[in-house]
């Protein structure tokens, strides 16, 4: 037992010795060379619980951040509000960092107003990484085309993004 146990422990020096490692868990995939999570993953994890929600122009939160909100907004293309002029139809990534309890679903509207059909991100979802595969209520596709965003509850949400 115990030259096992010596065998096994010169194997693993050996190993670290050149280099290589195992990964131990699904997470060291999507971390970055600093050992941090990278993506929406890690921007969840740097900004959770400071009651915002986040939208990016690229995939995994790249691109251009379009804004951030702790509270509503009814029209991404105005020059009113977090979001504004340019970040209206553009959206493919979303966080949720909000707080649990209460409004901490974002609620996503392809119109103005908080019309033409919604998709949600819950306080539990945290974030969607790519809405290419995402639509609205209306069945109608969600990526580039977000136009307003309010919070609400889960159960007043019928749709999520996923």
């Amino acid at each position: 037992m115990i030259k096992r146990r010596i065998g096994v422990a010169t194997a693993a020096l050996g190993l670290a010795a050149l280099g290589l490692t195992v990964p131990g868990t699904a997470q060291a995939a999507t971390e970055g060379a600093t050992g941090a999570l990278a993506g929406c993953a890690g921007f969840w994890t740097t900004h959770q619980g400071d009651g915002n929600m986040w939208a990016f122009s690229g995939s995994d939160c790249s691109g251009d951040e379009l804004g951030h909100s702790p509270t509503h907004d009814s029209n991404w293309g105005n020059s009113t509000g977090q979001f504004s002029g340019d970040a209206n139809d553009r959206a493919t990534s979303l966080v949720n960092t909000g707080t649990q309890g209460g409004r901490d679903t974002v609620a996503f509207y392809r119109d103005a107003n908080y019309v033409g059909g919604h998709g949600c991100v819950t306080w539990d979802e945290r974030y969607v990484d790519n809405l290419n595969d995402d639509t609205f209520t209306t069945e109608t596709p969600a990526n580039n085309e977000i136009s307003s965003h309010q919070w609400v509850t889960a159960s007043a949400c019928s749709k999520l993004f996923h």
